[in-house]
């Protein structure tokens, strides 16, 4: 459909109007863009005085052609006469004997609309086409602020004047709208530089240990999936070497999605580099994040703050190391006793999330390290899922599902899982961000350096 035609059917929508329609949405939707001369609509300034007899009256509409006349006692407004009315009352058989002496401001039409040429437009329009049943057709009176005549305007008229100008608001919102496309697509291509950006910001090469070694001879295997909702996305992890026998893992989830949270998220990476060197010590690395993060956004209007949790894989200690702050519990996959369980967040969980307190201290908590172990990080996207009935998947859930499939391993074990806890959803999609991190550990007695 071309705009042209496009057009016209929105100009025929809005000017064929039914004496029972109220265009309101035509004066709200329209803003108020230009003015209105209306002393430059007026069509006639035919009028008679209030005593005029209506056999006169009816004179002067013959002569004068029109169907409305101002009705004035001297140069101010009494009302409007109508030319059909006065002929039905003089055009009886005795019509003239009986009615044709009589003031014609015994026959004035009721309810005639006035107008002054200060009132807005839209306001006017709203109120003429607001009218119902005969007085719909009638001509508007045009006043000054002591009702003195100044003239009289059509409904043609005004009909006229709303399809001028409903043309002039289509061109006008068009012209908009071709701009905020314009910026719309803009704002898109920035976003999507931004994902690439954030995605480039994720660990690529996953550490080995030892270091230097291929990563099918290595003692630890990490493996990731991440899968913003929207271009970009406040969920994110990290990996950090701290030593030749330990790593660091670090899953965080900011508060929200989009570009807020995405920032939020680049400044806790900054922030995480200048800390890498407490990474060892999980609860005084989170402690010093949130310290640093509640100085950041203290002079912030906007409420934000993300949940953390962090995770050292010490082989020389033979132990993992964890503290949170208000994340999900990563869930601990025992190989030698075949049963998976929450890691113990209760001994770690002080405080709650990140860039609400500073005055904060995390707490560290420990588990022991066995081969074959795994254990699964994750974003509260992966289970805040809904199913048919609205029900969400929840946590609990998610951990029979991860229970059920701990015999899997690597990428097996995270695609599994995500396609049955997609399964849960008519629709097949997750509802917020979405990241998972799975640390396998494949040998605690490796030949460690002297």
């Amino acid at each position: 459909m071309t705009n042209q035609v496009a057009r016209a059917q929105k100009v025929e929508k809005m000017t064929n109007l039914e004496a029972s329609e109220n265009p309101i949405g035509f004066t709200e939707a329209i803003s108020e863009m230009v003015s209105v001369d209306w002393l430059t609509l007026v069509d006639h300034r035919t009028c008679v005085q209030l005593s005029e007899p209506l056999e006169r009256v009816y004179e002067k509409f013959r002569q004068a052609d029109v169907s409305f006349m101002a009705v004035l006692d001297k140069e101010r407004v009494i009302g409007l006469c109508a030319r059909h009315e006065i002929g039905m009352q003089l055009g009886s058989q005795y019509g003239f004997s009986l009615f044709g002496k009589a003031p014609v401001r015994d026959h004035l039409v009721a309810l005639p609309l006035l107008i002054n040429p200060k009132q807005l437009w839209a306001d006017v329009l709203q109120r003429v086409f607001s009218r119902t049943g005969a007085s719909f057709n009638q001509d508007v009176l045009l006043v000054d602020d002591r009702t003195t005549f100044l003239g009289l305007i059509s409904v043609q008229t005004l009909v006229r004047l709303q399809t001028r100008l409903l043309m002039q608001s289509i061109a006008q919102l068009e012209q908009k709208q071709a701009e905020i496309s314009r910026r719309n697509q803009q704002m898109t291509e920035d976003l999507r530089m931004a994902r690439e950006m954030q995605l480039a910001m994720l660990p690529r090469t996953m550490p080995t240990i030892p270091p230097g070694v291929a990563p099918e001879a290595s003692a630890i295997r990490v493996l990731s999936h991440y899968a913003p909702l929207g271009l970009v996305s406040g969920d994110f992890f990290e990996i950090l070497p701290i030593s030749d026998t330990a790593i660091a893992v670090l899953i965080a989830d900011v508060m929200g999605h989009g570009v807020q949270a995405a920032l939020v998220m680049a400044m806790m990476r900054a922030l995480i580099q200048d800390h890498s060197d407490a990474a060892t010590d999980p609860g005084e690395f989170l402690t010093a994040l949130n310290r640093n993060l509640c100085e950041i956004l203290e002079d912030s209007s906007l409420p934000t703050f993300a949940s953390a949790f962090s995770l050292v894989i010490d082989f020389s200690a033979g132990e993992l190391r964890y503290a949170n702050a208000g994340h999900p519990c990563p869930i601990h996959f025992h190989h030698e006793t075949g049963r998976a369980v929450h890691l113990d967040c209760e001994k770690s969980s002080n405080g709650g999330v990140l860039g609400v307190r500073a005055d904060v201290t995390y707490r560290t908590g420990k588990a022991a390290l066995k081969e074959g172990d795994a254990v699964l990080l994750f974003t509260d996207g992966l289970f805040e899922i809904r199913g048919e009935d609205g029900d969400i998947l929840g946590q609990d859930r998610l951990f029979e599902l991860a229970a059920a499939n701990m015999t899997l391993s690597g990428e097996v074990l995270l695609q599994e899982l995500i396609n049955e806890v997609q399964g849960f959803s008519p629709q097949r999609q997750f509802e917020d961000d979405v990241c998972l991190v799975t640390v396998e550990i494949a040998d605690v007695t490796f030949d460690k350096p002297v």
